[in-house]
């Protein structure tokens, strides 16, 4: 494709046309690979490579803006700049503007983080259309295997519209591939959305093999070594009940269209109770010459508390700043860094920096807080305060994210460290499960089973007693549980929002001053900007949001 461009443009250059047919010798007709549309999608192998491209889209920490490039928008570290845990942070003010705007609900139809975004999941959503279109035509000679990969593909495309219409609230519903002709598509109701998320998951848990058991593997730690990152129907049932707690909160309805209350339990419950997960011992014991905790050590990756993780690795030795997309490292981790640390540190970019409140949320005992928090501040009495020498960043508080921080272990041997972090990504763990079973089960069945199973997570951290009785369990208390177990991870949010407008002005208007000053928008509900370049290329179809 590069020699076809360029010696096109040379003909461009060529001001007589008379030349043009000594251009014509110029272009080599041959397909420069032998696998095109026209011979592809044909056999068991073809069909696994058109599905390792749909979950490859789970990897863009950095996906492309069209009109403008990569862009650093990972989708945890957004949603953490989103909510009331994390500042924009960066070099300086001027250091990545955009992240600002995310940071104080003021974006613009025209920042590229949305659009890049809106690239990102629609690329994913394409893929998987296509492997729909193609995978029923394909000659496999495994049909067990055609059902598994069909599963695979319900649950990456559900988790994909998933993140999108959280993202953007009033997207378009495409199941097919499109030509140009097709591109001025309307937008459908977030019920229609939901609907198509609930059937895909539902279609992943139900598909089975001839012989009548599950098409995908039961549980993660059923997976072998090679495959791990493969999707599971633990996985489909817990990211369902994550859709069904976000849409039932947000939009204030009773079920997700397809599943029942009583439903959605037993599923959830299914996945706390298989006896498949265990916590990891030792999870949050302080190693401070590592700088991490055994839980989020590289060295534990795939460990027996993960129910679905999005795989990376620093194999690819990536060095091409240009294609991001295409590399197989975890370009998130870089975001969190400390600029110019030592080790076991390694520098990193300073966004979202981490606000004083989720420091000063955890009881000095619970290990978690040493887990989650770098304290880079002076130590003072129980506050794990490091002391390190550094460069402040924009809105630096001296408390930085250690979950995904870059270390120096694990810099790159070859390429741009950059873009190489082995950093895996756990969407899912168990403990996420639980408490999802306990809100559960407090919202529609028996206290008494929704604090058995909230205890679990808190006296892991906290030891025996700590979760107090069942007739001490609120829903608040499950919420505040949520924070302090999966702070940094991502959902802190969306665990706002779905609680209601009331709560999101009342949590994440933080009433700073200056530059650390959020004020949250009601009339967005939360939602970002449908990206001006999608609206103008649907020639004006796409009806923006309001407050934009």
């Amino acid at each position: 494709m590069k020699k076809i461009i360029y010696n096109f443009a040379i003909c461009l250059l060529i001001p007589s046309a008379g030349l043009l047919q000594s251009c014509d010798g110029l272009l080599d007709l041959t397909p420069p690979m032998n696998e095109v549309e026209d011979n592809f999608y044909r056999t068991e192998e073809d069909m696994y490579k058109s599905l390792t491209a749909a979950y490859n889209v789970l990897m863009w920490s950095a996906p492309k803006a069209i009109s403008g490039g990569a862009q650093n928008c990972a989708f945890e570290v957004v949603s953490e700049i989103l909510g009331d845990c994390c500042y924009a942070g960066g070099a300086s003010a001027n250091d990545a503007v955009q992240t600002s705007r995310i940071d104080r609900f003021s974006m613009r139809a025209s920042d590229l983080y949305p659009e890049a975004l809106w690239h990102k999941y629609y690329t994913g959503i394409y893929r998987c259309n296509k492997f729909f279109e193609k995978v029923d035509g394909a000659e496999f000679n495994d049909e067990d295997l055609r059902e598994m990969y069909k599963a695979e593909c319900h649950f990456l495309r559900a988790y994909y519209y998933f993140d999108l219409v959280r993202l953007f609230g009033n997207v378009p519903l495409i199941l097919k591939s499109l030509s140009p002709s097709d591109y001025a598509q309307v937008q459908a109701s977030p019920d229609e959305i939901y609907s198509q998320i609930s059937s895909d998951l539902t279609a992943a848990v139900n598909a089975v093999r001839a012989d009548g058991s599950p098409a995908m593997y039961q549980s993660a730690t059923m997976v072998p070594s090679e495959e791990k990152g493969r999707v599971t129907v633990d996985a489909a049932k817990s990211l369902l009940c994550r859709v069904w707690l976000y849409y039932t909160g947000y939009y204030s309805k009773e079920q997700l269209p397809g599943v029942t209350a009583s439903e959605m339990m037993a599923m959830i419950e299914d996945v706390a109770d298989s006896g498949d997960y265990s916590f990891l011992p030792g999870a949050y014991t302080k190693d401070a010459a590592s700088g991490v905790s055994p839980m989020w050590n590289v060295s534990n990756k795939n460990c027996s508390e993960e129910v679905f993780t999005i795989q990376y690795s620093n194999l690819s030795k990536w060095g091409d700043w240009s294609n991001r997309e295409g590399c197989t490292g975890n370009q998130a981790v870089i975001l969190w860094g400390i600029r110019d640390v030592s080790a076991p540190y390694a520098a990193g970019w300073s966004f979202a920096p981490v606000a004083k409140r989720l420091f000063d949320a955890y009881d000095a005992s619970d290990p978690r807080r040493w887990a989650t928090i770098i304290n880079a501040n002076a130590p003072e009495g129980d506050n794990d305060g490091e002391g390190l020498k550094y460069t402040e960043g924009f809105q630096n508080t001296g408390y930085f994210c250690r979950k995904f921080t870059p270390l120096t272990a694990n810099n790159a041997s070859a390429g741009s460290r950059e873009l190489n972090y082995p950093n895996n990504y756990p969407s899912i763990r168990w403990a996420d499960v639980l408490l999802m079973a306990s809100e559960m089960e407090f919202r529609y069945g028996k206290v008494e089973k929704a604090h058995s199973y909230y205890a679990k997570v808190r006296e892991r951290a906290l030891g025996p007693g700590s979760a107090g009785t069942s007739a001490d369990l609120t829903l608040g208390k499950i919420f505040d549980e949520r924070l302090l177990e999966l702070a940094l991870e991502g959902h802190r949010y969306w665990d706002i929002l779905r609680q209601g407008d009331t709560v999101a002005d009342a949590v994440l208007t933080n009433g700073e001053e200056g530059e650390y000053a959020v004020v949250y928008d009601r009339q967005k509900k939360g939602l970002m900007p449908v990206p001006q370049y999608d609206i103008t290329q649907s020639k004006n179809t796409l009806v923006q949001n309001p407050g934009y």
